[in-house]
């Protein structure tokens, strides 16, 4: 039970299900690339909100080129789903990471901060899940810079013994 309360391995729940999350999306956007509606048409044609639907009447600006438009389309899912598997195998965390936070808000971009244009529940998403992913992205890294840190003072601090107890062995 000690093991489950500690946050190395809450860190390890929170990365696994994240890089899980973007996994699966990848795959979905994938089965549900050409289909009437689907992503592809999605990001062809949809305007980007920025910060949501403010002020009233606003419908965005865009869509986006299809110079970026296409290719966006075909590699984000391809790109959810590379980097979600690493994310969650603990491959490369800083740098999966980084990539899945600039993926994430670039969806931030495209749907609004506040899609709903409100914060307050009315039957319609009210928040952007995304900026929660974003931040326990962040955690991840910081949680993996930091424990990569303290493994490089204990092996010097380790080998500063070492050295120390050699040294005083040969003056003996």
């Amino acid at each position: 039970m000690k093991s489950l309360l500690n946050l190395k391995t809450a860190v390890a729940a929170n990365r696994i299900t994240l890089g899980l999350f973007f996994f699966l999306s990848g795959i979905a956007n994938y089965l549900n690339f050409a289909i009437k509606d689907g992503f592809y048409q999605t990001v062809l044609t949809l305007k980007l909100q920025l910060l949501g639907p403010f002020p009233s009447g606003w419908e965005g600006i865009g869509p986006l080129p299809e110079l970026i438009a296409i290719p966006y389309a075909w590699f984000l899912p391809l790109a959810e789903i590379v980097l979600g598997a690493l994310f969650a195998l603990n491959y490369w965390v800083k740098w999966t990471g980084l990539l899945l936070i600039l993926m994430t808000f670039s969806i931030i971009l495209a749907f609004g901060i506040v899609p709903a244009g409100s914060l307050f529940p009315n039957a319609a998403e009210s928040f952007n899940k995304n900026i929660l992913f974003i931040t326990l992205i962040w955690i991840c890294i910081a949680y993996e810079a930091h424990a990569q840190k303290m493994s490089r003072r204990r092996s010097r601090s380790t080998e500063y013994a070492l050295t120390t107890a050699s040294n005083d062995l040969q003056e003996s």
